[in-house]
């Protein structure tokens, strides 16, 4: 359920400042879309903002100037609106968890989200009524904030499915550049998935979370950086065929490190899109290229033919684990990686396509080309393994006739693509 109208609170210069490369106010205004929201009246100015106009907001979205002050907003808002129902009041000073959007539109009963350490200053956030806003107009704000519940953080569940796992929720006050900056490392830090592998983890935040920082203040969008990483794929395919193992990982390390990077962004930039939908396919094809290719050089060089069956087994086993991975997201509505504590933990060792680089690092620069890719096809073979018992083992547990579990939550309202 959506709102017919929302009100933001767009009169103090920081509702301007760019936050993950959006101004604050507009990055309200898109999340509020994804939500269903249409019509957005922004209090505290005479006309539209141009920074906002420029930032491309939806089409479909209308914007509503409303040159209000904080003094008496209760009483202009009432009298400017007139529309039944009720509507939602978002502070354009303050960078709200766009799942906290999704529960204050879903919930009947009015609440206010409280905003950060000022308890008793006008909430984040909020829900109103036609009378509660008609009862902050004539008694204050103080009465509504005592006598209507407060939005309980503590008590919502933080899953987030785009994630495959929970995200703490956020609510952070922007007030001058330096909180503008703050919030935009919060947004990178939070658009990191949750089911990782080691090398994820480990490694790639250092190179990938300063690399969308500084695109976040560029004009590069993330489908520029996919396509710049599926090239870079293709010359790592092309380096490899010709002998340059060394430097081809080297590079193959670089482009793991952009297919996190365009998902990062789209996911802080709010640039989601289909294109973006197909990143998917695109690593398939350049990972399948790279097995491919680097069998292609070591059965040349080598003269060893039984070596095709090395590779083409390596391509096997991890086509088998993403039909596996597909599978389990169909029967059981989650990846195999989420369903338990076991799987969770084989995800920082399973074989994909991070750890295969890692081995093909150590093998590469060691000058054992072959048993490394043996190694790996060894390491496919156990996580199709692990992958396929466990898919079993968790189908057999699930009651005879119950549906796909899909996720719960107010992270389920919110659907990001990226990687």
């Amino acid at each position: 359920m959506t709102l017919p109208a929302v009100i933001l609170y767009a009169d103090r210069p920081a509702a301007q400042y760019l936050v993950g490369g959006l101004p604050l106010v507009t990055r309200h205004i898109k999340e509020l879309h994804k939500l269903g929201v249409r019509r957005f009246y922004l209090c505290g100015v005479s006309q539209v903002p141009q920074a906002i106009l420029r930032s491309r907001v939806p089409e479909d979205a209308i914007l509503h100037a409303l040159p209000c002050t904080p003094g008496n907003l209760p009483q202009q808002v009432r009298a400017f609106l007139h529309t039944p129902g009720d509507l939602l009041l978002v502070r354009g000073d303050c960078l709200i968890d766009p799942r906290l959007f999704g529960v204050l539109l879903a919930q009947t009963l009015p609440h206010w989200l409280p905003a950060p350490g000022t308890p008793a200053a006008l909430p984040a956030a909020a829900r109103l009524s036609s009378e509660l806003l008609d009862a902050w107009a004539t008694a204050g704000l103080t009465p509504w904030l005592q006598h209507h519940p407060a939005l309980d953080l503590a008590a919502l569940d933080n899953y987030s499915p785009s994630h495959r796992g929970p995200v703490p929720f956020y609510v952070l006050a922007v007030n001058t550049p330096v909180d503008a900056e703050t919030a935009t490392w919060t947004l990178i830090r939070t658009a990191q998935k949750r089911a990782l592998d080691l090398p994820a983890l480990l490694l790639h935040p250092f190179f990938e979370n300063p690399l969308v920082f500084w695109l976040c203040h560029t004009r590069i969008t993330p489908n520029q950086v996919t396509v710049f990483t599926v090239g870079l794929g293709v010359l790592v395919a092309a380096l490899f065929l010709n002998g340059w193992l060394r430097f081809g990982v080297i590079l193959a390390y670089a482009v793991e490190v952009l297919d996190g990077v365009d998902g990062k962004l789209a996911r802080t930039k709010l640039q989601t899109s289909r294109f973006g939908e197909l990143e998917h396919v695109f690593d398939f094809f350049v990972e399948h290229l790279w097995y491919l290719t680097i069998t292609v050089f070591l059965v040349a060089s080598t003269g060893r033919r039984e070596l095709w069956w090395i590779g083409g087994g390596l391509m096997v086993c991890d086509l088998l684990d993403n039909l596996l991975y597909y599978t389990g997201q169909v029967w059981l509505g989650k990846q195999l990686d989420e369903l338990g504590p076991f799987d969770r933990g084989f995800r920082l060792i399973g074989g994909r396509r991070n750890m295969y680089v890692w081995m093909f690092c150590l093998g590469f620069w060691a000058g054992i080309a072959v048993p490394t890719l043996v190694a790996t096809l060894l390491w496919a073979i156990l996580t199709v393994l692990v992958h396929g018992s466990r898919l079993v083992y968790h189908v057999s547990r699930r009651p005879a006739g119950s549906p796909a579990a899909a996720p719960q939550g107010p992270g389920a309202s919110v659907h990001e693509v990226s990687e």
